[in-house]
């Protein structure tokens, strides 16, 4: 994925931007969960405070209804008539809290559905218990379990609530007011019970065991939760356990208990403390105390829910904030950490690119011109510290050191080796000057042509090896040694390197501009045509010509030598024209490639003169060699007249020129060590240009 296409510095962002990326996404996700679960808890208490309101109504009218009926099937008269009254508002009670089922079934739809299966199959029966009630043929056992039936359906709801909670603080605070709402139960069960047993007689058995067990429930029940109420509540339980309806209700039940089973009015028995409406008057105020507080702790309930959903909330949205915040400056830093990072590399980059681009090919251009280097000052070391950056910029170092040191070595080894080249190059030229001097000796005393035309081959074989050397001198960084003062003409100058050409018969000359070279740059002038005229008869057919025509043009002269032969490739011919362009250094390796030595010395001459030296496919299929000699190289001076060139001829039969007696003095007492060997030099008359070689006469 990432492979080549991110910078480092993209790469090291990345980096510290996937670690910030998620943590912000963990903490917004986080967040917006809590923030969720927050406002979800403010919803769950606006819904339950909607469901539960008609709720708790509606368990304080049943217990009524079950209080008053429960009495009127004990023979209490008064309560008969209270009756239909109560039944009007608990019907009103059953539609509401119908609804409030719906409702808070939202919350728990599992435990809410058996609640509103329960409810809607008792409230199908509700009728008709009342007019069974009415007709007397219902047991006041049956009465009092359908109206615990009735009333359960509260605290299954209740109970469905707090497991629907958002929270477990909110769970426990629930199940406080559902515990309330079973003791509040407890003690309505234990009274209605009681009421119908006494205002019939008496208790049987069965309902003095549940009237034992009800009133044991609620008393214990309550002093277990008093520890979980708040303050307020402890408070209003203990006003409510030292009032008088209290003391007067306890008191009530434990008569009642005293009494067990024995009939109202019996002998021995003591007699209750209250009468019958005293101790209901007393019970329902307990009642409703209880259910107040039973009302109350289901209200603290609800706003723990929303107080602790609007904490959630708020906190969880300034935790995401906070967190943001930490990827934000954990980026920042992280960015600063990596500017400065990646300033170093970048700092490191340009100083070492600039010791690569600039400082290195600088010193070996001076040490490959022979100049003495300083190695500690020239190889400036790169500081960049002791960590990793400071540790590749050390490598740096010593790769800089051993490059300029291999250099000094390479620069060193060449010279010697450039030295010796010179030392034989010399050598050889010396020993060829001196056998063209002989052959000059012997072509003026032979007569016999035969012998003569054997001469005029060795001289052209002479020839070609004095051009030999002087190559080797010339990449060798040398002047070969000629030399001419004067200006001479364009068309001497084409003849002398014809003449250096052993085919010189096919070569044709066409007419050329009368304009003449400078005498300083004759030698390497004529050396470069011979090349190219040789290079040009070598390549094509034997018996095919080589043209070499000129003329002048607007950045100089321009002569141009065509063969006829096989052409070359284009990517040869691409090659070559590249090397004429900028001539490679003379190494071994170089010319080890390319055997082609003569196009090599012909770039070497041309870069020397500021000539330019150009090959293109002639229209024969062969090679145009195209040599632009630039304008500061023609002579303003007139060219030597047409008797002053005979009177040179004529000083000079074979019109090549010798070696001088200093320089040969000089050679012959020349060092042979590579350094005195490279100093070597021949000098030339300079006042006979060279000219074509003479046609031996045919024998008479």
């Amino acid at each position: 994925m990432f492979k080549a296409t991110l910078s480092v510095r993209a790469r090291i962002l990345a980096i510290a931007l996937i670690p910030s990326v998620a943590l912000f996404a963990v903490g917004a996700g986080a967040a917006i969960y809590l923030v969720t679960q927050g406002l979800h808890a403010r919803d769950w208490s606006g819904e339950v405070d909607r469901g539960t309101t008609p709720g708790i109504a509606f368990a304080q009218t049943v217990q009524e209804e079950r209080r008053l009926t429960l009495l009127k099937l004990g023979g209490d008269q008064q309560s008969a008539q209270a009756l239909p009254a109560q039944r009007a508002k608990v019907d009103t009670a059953l539609t509401d809290v119908r609804a409030a089922g719906d409702v808070l079934a939202k919350l728990n739809p599992g435990a809410m559905a058996n609640a509103s299966s329960m409810f809607d199959q008792l409230k199908q029966q509700v009728a008709a218990m009342r007019q069974r009630i009415d007709a007397g043929v219902v047991p006041v056992a049956d009465t009092y379990s359908f109206f615990n039936q009735l009333l359960s359906v509260v605290s299954i709801g209740m109970q469905g609530v707090s497991r629907s909670a958002p929270d477990s603080g909110t769970a426990s605070e629930e199940a406080t007011a559902t515990a309330l709402f079973q003791v509040a139960e407890s003690m309505s069960r234990s009274n209605a019970l009681a009421a119908s047993a006494i205002s019939s007689g008496g208790l049987t058995a069965a309902q003095l065991q549940e009237y034992t067990y009800q009133v044991g429930a609620y008393r214990t029940q309550i002093q277990n939760l008093l520890p979980t109420l708040t303050p307020d509540e402890q408070a209003r339980f203990q006003a409510l356990a030292a009032s008088p309806a209290w003391q007067q209700l306890s008191a009530m039940e434990s008569a009642i208990g005293q009494r067990g089973t024995a009939p109202v009015g019996a002998r021995n028995v003591p007699a209750l403390p209250l009468g019958v409406p005293d101790w209901q008057n007393a019970a329902t105020t307990v009642s409703g105390q209880l259910l107040d507080l039973w009302r109350s702790h289901h209200k603290y309930a609800e706003q723990f829910a929303y107080d602790n959903g609007s904490k959630t909330a708020t906190n969880s949205i300034w935790g995401g904030v906070a967190v943001l915040v930490i990827a934000i400056v954990a980026f920042l830093i992280t960015l600063r950490l990596s500017s400065r990072f990646i300033g170093r590399l970048k700092r490191l980059r340009g100083e070492t690119l600039a010791l690569a681009d600039e400082r290195l090919p600088d010193i070996m251009d001076r040490l490959r011109d022979g100049e003495s280097v300083d190695l500690a000052a020239e190889a400036t070391p790169l500081d960049y510290g002791s960590d990793e950056i400071g540790q590749v910029a050390e490598a740096f170092n010593r790769a800089q050191h051993a490059a300029v040191a291999a250099a000094v070595t390479e620069a060193k080894t060449r010279e010697g080796v450039n030295a010796v080249f010179l030392n034989i190059a010399h050598r050889s030229q010396i020993v060829v000057h001196r056998q063209l001097e002989i052959l000059d000796k012997a072509e003026y005393k032979q007569e016999d042509p035969e012998q003569l035309d054997m001469l005029f081959q060795l001289d052209h074989l002479a020839t070609r090896e004095r051009r030999n050397a002087e190559n080797l001198i010339i990449l060798g960084g040398e002047q070969p040694g000629r030399r001419w003062r004067n200006p001479v003409p364009l068309v001497e100058l084409v003849r002398g390197a014809v003449a250096e050409t052993e085919d010189y018969a096919r070569v044709r000359t066409a007419r050329l501009p009368e304009v003449s070279i400078v005498g300083s740059v004759v030698a390497d002038l004529i050396h470069l045509l011979a090349e190219l005229v040789d290079n040009a008869t070598s390549f094509s057919p034997p018996e095919s010509r080589v043209e070499v025509t000129g003329n002048i043009v607007g950045k100089g002269v321009v002569v141009e030598i065509t063969d006829q032969g096989l052409g070359m490739p284009p990517e040869e011919l691409a090659r070559v024209n590249e090397t004429l362009r900028n001539p490679p250094d003379f190494s071994v390796t170089t010319l080890s490639s390319d055997s082609r030595l003569g196009m090599f010395v012909v770039a070497q001459l041309a870069n020397r003169n500021d000539a330019a030296v150009r090959l293109v496919d002639s229209d024969y299929g062969g090679i145009r060699a195209i040599v632009l000699i630039p304008s500061s190289l023609i002579a303003v001076e007139a060219p030597m007249s047409t008797t002053e060139r005979t009177e040179s001829v004529g000083r000079a039969r074979r019109r090549r020129p010798s070696i001088s007696d200093d320089a040969a003095q000089s050679t012959r007492a020349g060092r042979t060590d590579a350094a005195g060997a490279g100093t070597m030099v021949a000098t030339w008359p300079s006042e006979e240009p060279p000219m074509t070689p003479p046609v031996p006469e045919p024998p008479a």
